[in-house]
């Protein structure tokens, strides 16, 4: 971001658990408790607040019900639209509610969006903007400047560009209806209830973007739950917890839920056990120690106490019969079945705790070492737990004739620069670590379609946040987010009862904006708003399917997880011709019907080459599972 601009915004916004078993567990819908901290910010359980109108004019007239629960948001003052109140105010930003002026932003709440035009659009009493909320990682230097918020700026900023003055009033000759976005924080944010009343009370949100962690999010739906006054996108993924949770379509996500990963994990697994079995045969056939025809396939799974990682355990290791391809089989067995062959052990996450204690998981791959170790965790992983490994393999009695350990690691270790640091400083084992390595993640979408989306979409954000110091490749899932969530209010506006739509109708807007079946498919990015919009507000019924950066929308509407089943795949480590250790993303694809690994369109990395069928010449003939 340039200097100008980040300044120009900042006037703008004024358990440690550790236990060791065997075997696998039943799973009965979630994990009590398993939800403390998971994506970049934090989730805790609050009750429900008071009822808030579902109208409320943000401009020029009066609206919804007022009210200030939250600690002095609200001042006493007479106005008859917000630039009433913001002129009284010094320029702060200030809606008019009722007579009655709100601030909006607050310590929790320090974000408008768009950066550059919220105000502008506030002070307009020809415009009465749609106010809606948001939960965003934030810094303090410039809160505005985060991943998600940036993506959302851009989504904000697109829509009211193609759709100026804005949505038009729902009552005939009314003010214009633009979109604003008021951003709190997701992290350090103890009180999830209070910022939800500020949201819902004070200023009236009927819709909120999230990037909360699970155990957060829940916090927030149950303050709302009771009314159902707030519709919901989570532009990160489910946990197991949200995704059992009775929602009325009121809460959806934008990635899957933990069985979406945890079935390429297990593929994983498979794709790499017989190239396991021929480096153990050939160890054995030169050295002696374990014949792997004799000594079966050891795994441990290392998982954390961050909740994502307890809901991968709670998946990976179930019994019962519903998701069969997400549970651990190796030696063409289940993990119950291979008895002490497999093992598990909790440490706890660096998301959890500022000090994690990883002492069970280093002692136990250290007594009973494993071929294969699951690593279910967080950066404590390849920063704790790695370098012991490493370091003791081969010197231990128990780990003499052994070959070197293989790693699958989780989403939440992907691009953690401690894992790189690793690779170079193990570059000289043999194997060397990287080749040792590999994991899961969501993948870009592999088709053109979406690629040619994805590429205009990221030129548009640089080109928006020049001079900024974020790595924003690979954060559509907030751009797409914010177009399904503006694109629904936009489809619910054409029959709101009031100047903003209530949640239920934005429920239903987002299932006409999700219609793969009869809808017409509308490419995400600026150049299609403007006709959609006609279109969502036309005379006649229009649904639509958004294809975005991602893809082309595959949420579940059918079980009720309101997951997107997102397109995984798998990764790994190695140098650039520069000689520096990147990730390389999406080395192999994932195909859910075949439940194998394919290859991509531009080759497989060396990293994972391993594991896929050669010809003579060396050239990828598929990377199917070999056994």
């Amino acid at each position: 971001m340039t200097t100008y601009f980040a300044l120009f915004r900042t006037a703008l916004k004024v358990i440690a658990l550790s236990a060791v078993s065997y075997g696998c567990m039943s799973l009965d819908g979630y994990r009590a408790g398993s939800t403390t901290k998971v994506s970049s910010g934090g989730m805790s359980a609050g009750g429900a607040s008071t009822s808030n109108s579902t109208g409320g004019n943000w401009g020029s007239t009066n609206g919804g019900t007022g009210g200030g629960a939250t600690g002095g948001s609200s001042t006493v003052s007479q106005c008859t639209n917000n630039n009433d109140c913001i002129s009284q105010h010094n320029d702060q930003a200030y809606i008019c509610r009722s007579g009655t002026c709100v601030q909006l932003m607050s310590a929790n709440c320090p974000v408008l969006i768009p950066a550059l035009t919220a105000l502008g659009l506030l002070k307009d009493t020809t415009k009465s903007p749609i106010i809606v909320g948001g939960f965003a990682s934030q810094n303090a230097l410039d809160p505005h400047s985060t991943l998600a918020t940036v993506n959302w700026d851009l989504a904000f900023d697109e829509f009211n560009s193609r759709t100026l003055p804005g949505l038009p009033s729902y009552q005939s000759g009314g003010p214009s209806r633009p979109f604003v976005g008021l951003v709190c924080q997701e992290q350090n944010n103890s009180d999830i209830p209070g910022t939800m009343a500020h949201l819902t009370q004070d200023v009236g949100v009927t819709s909120v973007l999230s990037t909360l962690t699970p155990t957060d999010l829940y916090a927030a739906w149950n303050t709302t739950a009771t009314n159902q006054n707030v519709f919901f996108i989570d532009t990160g993924s489910a946990n197991l917890r949200l995704a059992n949770l009775a929602t009325g379509g009121l809460l959806w996500h934008l990635l899957g839920d933990p069985h979406v990963l945890a079935a390429p994990v297990v593929s994983l697994l498979h794709q790499i056990e017989p190239y396991i079995y021929q480096q153990r045969k050939a160890r054995f056939a030169a050295n002696g120690g374990e014949d792997p025809d004799s000594v079966p396939l050891r795994v441990t799974m290392v998982y954390s106490s961050d909740p994502k990682m307890l809901d991968m355990h709670d998946v990976l290791t179930a019994t019962d019969n519903v998701h069969p391809r997400s549970q651990i089989t190796f030696n063409n067995k289940s993990c119950v079945d291979n008895g002490t062959n497999y093992r598990e052990v909790q440490i706890d996450s660096a998301n959890v705790v500022s000090v994690p204690n990883t002492a069970a998981g280093i002692q136990d791959l250290e007594t009973h070492p494993p071929h294969v170790v699951l690593a279910m965790a967080t950066n404590e992983f390849p920063a704790d737990v790695v370098p012991p490994i490493e370091n003791f393999w081969g010197t231990t009695t128990a780990t003499a004739g052994m070959i070197r350990p293989y790693y699958i690691m989780s989403h939440l270790i992907y691009n953690s620069s401690t894992l790189t640091t690793m690779a170079a400083s193990n570059a000289n084992r043999n194997p060397p670590l990287n080749l040792r390595v590999s994991g899961v993640n969501y993948a870009q979408a592999q088709d053109s379609r979406s690629k040619a989306l994805y590429g205009a979409y990221l030129t548009r954000l640089l080109a928006a946040n020049q001079g900024s110091s974020l790595t924003l490749a690979g954060t559509e899932n907030f751009y797409d987010g914010a177009y399904y969530l503006l694109y629904s209010i936009a489809a619910a506006a054409r029959n709101a009862a009031s100047a903003v739509p209530a949640a239920i109708e934005i429920k239903f807007g987002f299932l006409h904006v999700i219609d793969k079946t009869s809808g017409v498919w509308v490419d995400i990015g600026p150049s299609s708003i403007g006709g959609t919009i006609d279109s969502l507000l036309g005379p006649l019924a229009y649904s639509m399917a958004l294809w975005g950066a991602m893809g082309p929308p595959n949420f579940d509407t059918s079980l009720g997880t309101g997951a997107n089943a997102s397109q995984t795949s798998a990764w790994c480590i190695q140098q650039d011709i520069s000689g520096n250790w990147a990730y390389q993303s999406d080395g192999l694809i994932y195909d859910t019907p075949s439940q194998t690994y394919l290859p991509p369109s531009n080759g497989v990395p060396t990293c994972l080459q391993n594991y896929c069928q050669t010809s003579a010449d060396g050239g990828i003939l598929a990377c199917s599972q070999m056994h």
